[in-house]
């Protein structure tokens, strides 16, 4: 049985989550197994956010069993997950650099994307079906498509929640590659993973995206797949909108710094978009918050930019900010960065790409600038209207009220589950 509504409470240094959906629960109490790659509790990006936080909404409403990886020396982070809802593990280190290059030559000439090769192993099949042969799942939901490289049981409805649509991803990265080694990989992955991601939406039971665009793409891939749009949501309560003033020239963009996309983005604004900035307001600051590889953190260290490496807490640092920033050029889905900063009531500048998937729109909630000149103009128009920053900030705040909650998330899971059970 899931554990009493009012026991399913987390905390960790940067953050917290209390349901608040009384009463909410399906008309048959179902058997879910989850399956994630990465180990969701404390979440540190986008994907674990989204990851635990379906997990305990589900684990309100139903039996619900977590199998993840998780690296060597995380029992304490396991033992607070499973406060919250039956959790079961596969230790794996994910290695070095070298070994994930090799693992990248190996699958040159293979059919099967890299991927998918990099995240499978024995060990975490064995679990699947020990867990398979001692339950008899209703659901199992798979957590990015390259866990449909698994042999999963037979007998339950397969869910397949794409954080992204993983091909597109490939294809961005390609395209703003310099490197030809990256570039011919990239572009080979994103051949390979969109024959193989096809395949994953044609096969599964039901589908869940994170937006409406990527609902069209699934849906005219296989029309005969349910698909859902659950957008990635926000703790209202944990990213309430501060009443202080922030530091009036100082601008933040925050997130994992060894994702790509965001990599990417970082430098994109610390060499492109930043120089024009301090071109018209030469006391601007800016700030980049979040983990990444030392190395890489040092190459972006420059004279009047911090880099904070990571934090136990990334409001503060949100809050803070006159402006913050998301030059996103690559990647997909929704961005969990997005809908936090606009939960705080913060004024905001996007690339088209960052805010995609967002229900949000260019003069509304945030400012949308996808060239060098416009972003850092964007930036400066919001130094010096301060007025127009807070309209934005509370239209943001408004919209995250009205359509992001993790509650309305699970309800809209919920929904796909009754769908999909219904027609079985």
């Amino acid at each position: 049985m899931p554990l009493p509504l009012r026991s399913l409470k987390l905390y960790c240094p940067a953050f917290s989550l209390q349901l608040s959906h009384p009463g909410l629960m399906i008309d048959e109490q179902l058997r879910i197994l989850l399956i994630s790659t990465q180990f969701p509790f404390p979440p540190r990006s986008g994907f674990t956010m989204r990851v635990q936080q379906l997990a305990v909404q589900l684990a309100s409403r139903h039996d619900v069993t977590l199998l993840s990886y998780v690296e060597p020396g995380r029992s304490d982070d396991v033992a607070r997950l499973r406060e919250s809802l039956r959790v079961e593990v596969v230790e794996r280190a994910w290695g070095s650099v070298a070994s994930k290059r090799l693992t990248q030559i190996v699958t040159a000439g293979s059919r099967r994307p890299f991927l998918c090769r990099l995240l499978y192993s024995r060990e975490l099949q064995t679990a699947i079906d020990e867990l398979s042969a001692k339950k008899r799942f209703d659901v199992v939901q798979l957590e990015s498509s390259p866990l449909c490289a698994f042999r999963l049981p037979r007998e339950s409805r397969l869910i397949l929640d794409e954080h992204n649509v993983e091909y597109e991803v490939f294809e961005r990265i390609h395209e703003a590659e310099h490197s030809p080694f990256r570039r011919a990989f990239n572009w080979r992955e994103y051949k390979r993973f969109m024959k193989f991601e096809h395949g994953c939406w044609k096969e599964a039971d039901g589908c869940v995206v994170t937006s409406e665009r990527e609902e069209r793409i699934v849906g005219a891939v296989a029309p005969q797949t349910p698909v859902a749009v659950v957008p990635n949501g926000v703790d209202l309560e944990f990213f309430r909108p501060q009443h202080r003033d922030p530091d009036p020239w100082t601008v933040v963009f925050n997130g994992v710094l060894d994702y790509r996309p965001n990599l990417d983005a970082a430098y994109h604004l610390i060499d492109d978009i930043w120089p024009l900035v301090l071109d018209q307001v030469p006391d601007a600051k800016l700030a980049i918050v979040g983990r990444g590889d030392e190395g890489e953190l040092r190459r972006l260290r420059r004279p009047g930019i911090v880099v904070t490496g990571e934090v136990p807490d990334v409001r503060p640092h949100l809050v803070e900010a006159a402006v913050l920033v998301v030059p996103i050029r690559m990647g997909g889905g929704t961005r969990l960065k997005v809908v936090e900063g606009l939960s705080l009531a913060k004024a905001m500048v996007s690339t088209s790409l960052g805010c995609e998937g967002v229900n949000v729109r260019d003069g509304e909630q945030l400012l949308v600038a996808d060239t060098p000149r416009e972003f850092a103009a964007a930036i400066v128009r919001l130094f010096e209207d301060r007025a127009l920053g807070a309209e934005l900030g509370r239209a943001g705040r408004a919209r995250m009220e009205q359509e992001y909650s993790w509650d309305h998330a699970g309800d809209r899971l919920e929904e796909l589950y009754r769908r999909v059970l219904s027609a079985a």
